[in-house]
């Protein structure tokens, strides 16, 4: 029996909503929770820091895992929408268990209990991610459907980020304050994201895996990995995700020290720098699928990039005011926007080309994810080695300031000249056909 097409509004509000639902409790971890391991839980700050980079390590390492093994799963119980059926409990419950109170608790549980779910966290955050990008994959044949898919993915992402930002702290004020209020606000979110996650499974659930060649499914994960080297196009993807995150990730990192001393700004001001790198942001989310139908994948990533460098180098050229600062943000925010959208979507295409050759799909997705994660993380290592170089301090000196701006600039530059450069090497292999075989049953978005 086959499944009714899903309407395609339907279809793609759907996938940007389980995209916020699962984010919800993801965002939480690094706006709100290390204050909570410090102030509340009695975690000393070291060990709290710890256990935030322990989930990026076990990311790295099990991310390619996780990805083929939900291949696998999702293959032998109907699709991957059972994944997020999975999803619509474990990550809600998960999320609401961070805040259970554990003062009174030994200090070796208030660290090992917080460790063991900051990684059940991140680690079903994964499975979630690849079955939802890959479900893409089902939903949709054609580069510029996927990239409508992949363009209220992220929009729902940086959504989630923007309402636990502006909402989270609020919603514990609201329920008192202290270990109460933060458990309150767990269970709040963690209800939105059970719903949004529900209606999307609800909606996906007959949607039937794309029909493959299965001939390396059981090739050893080594050997599946070695496998995918040949694909240098894939390969150029990766490497443009992990440059371009420690890039924006330094940029990001640092902004709360260059409102501080070159600014001369307030915490109070650091939103004006933040929110219009959010705001242009998402305008970028929502143009990157007319871009990638009007322009192609080479050059709309092309595009992203040089509008992102722009960004920067206005950041780099103009005074140290805020008119130009805030112009250079917003500028950037747009590439980078673009970029969300288009880096990974053509991973995907890439990703889904090789797995109708019999490579599998989730295991090119983990791998991208990794990349991300990986990015992500350097780029908050180069911001914490570069600020122990600056030297800033109470008695910062000019050259203090210029070793800031210098390392605030140089890094996003540098990575995105790269990205630039390993594009137009690799154009060839990125020009991709817009389409890459037929909708398969239950697809709604073509």
């Amino acid at each position: 029996m086959t499944e009714p097409a899903i309407p395609r509004g339907q279809a793609v509000a759907s996938y940007g909503g389980a995209s916020f639902g699962a984010l919800l409790g993801f965002s939480v971890v690094p706006l709100l929770f290390l204050y909570y391991l410090t102030e509340y839980a009695g975690v000393p700050p070291a060990w709290a820091g710890t256990l935030l980079a322990l989930p990026k390590v076990a990311d790295l390492l099990l991310d390619p895992l996780i990805g083929r093994g939900c291949d696998r799963y999702a293959r032998a119980h109907g699709g991957r929408a059972t994944l997020i059926g999975l999803s619509v409990w474990a990550l809600p419950v998960l999320l609401v268990l961070l805040f259970v109170p554990l003062s009174t608790l030994p200090l070796w549980m208030r660290i090992g209990v917080p460790a063991l779910l900051l990684i059940a966290q991140s680690l079903l955050t994964t499975v979630f991610a690849v079955a939802h990008t890959g479900l893409a994959s089902d939903l949709a044949q054609t580069l510029a459907s996927r990239g409508t898919l992949m363009s209220a993915r992220a929009i729902g992402s940086t959504l989630a980020s923007l309402v636990v930002s502006a909402l989270g702290p609020g919603l514990v004020a609201a329920y008192g304050d202290g270990t109460s209020g933060y458990l309150s606000m767990a269970l709040t979110l963690a209800g939105v994201s059970a719903l949004l996650l529900g209606v999307a499974w609800r909606t996906f659930r007959g949607t039937p895996m794309r029909s493959m060649d299965e001939s390396q499914a059981d090739m050893r994960l080594l050997r599946a990995l070695r496998a995918t080297l040949p694909n240098r196009a894939f390969w150029a993807i990766v490497m443009m995700v992990a440059l371009f995150g420690g890039g924006a990730g330094t940029l990001i990192a640092l902004l709360p020290y260059v409102n501080q001393h070159l600014l001369h700004g307030t915490s109070a001001q650091l939103p004006w720098l933040l929110m219009p790198i959010f705001g242009a942001l998402l305008i970028g989310v929502a143009a990157a699928p007319r871009l990638l139908r009007c322009a192609g994948p080479v050059q709309a990533l092309a595009t992203g990039y040089v509008i992102a460098l722009t960004g920067v180098l206005v950041l780099a050229a103009g005074p140290r005011q805020w008119a130009p600062m805030i112009t250079g943000a917003l500028v950037f925010g747009l590439g980078a926007g673009l970029l969300t959208v288009l880096i990974i979507t053509v991973g995907m295409q890439i990703a889904a080309k090789a797995s109708a050759a019999g490579e599998s799909l989730g295991l090119y997705l983990g791998v991208q994810f990794s990349a991300e994660k990986l990015g992500a993380s350097a780029g908050g290592i180069i911001a914490g080695f570069g600020l122990d170089w600056a030297g800033l301090g109470s008695t910062a000196s000019g050259l203090n300031l210029d070793r800031l701006a210098g390392l605030w600039l140089s890094v996003p530059v540098l990575t995105i000249s790269l990205c630039l450069l390993i594009l137009t090497k690799q154009r060839v292999l990125l020009a991709l056909p817009a389409d890459q075989g037929n909708v398969p049953t239950g697809a709604a978005v073509d």
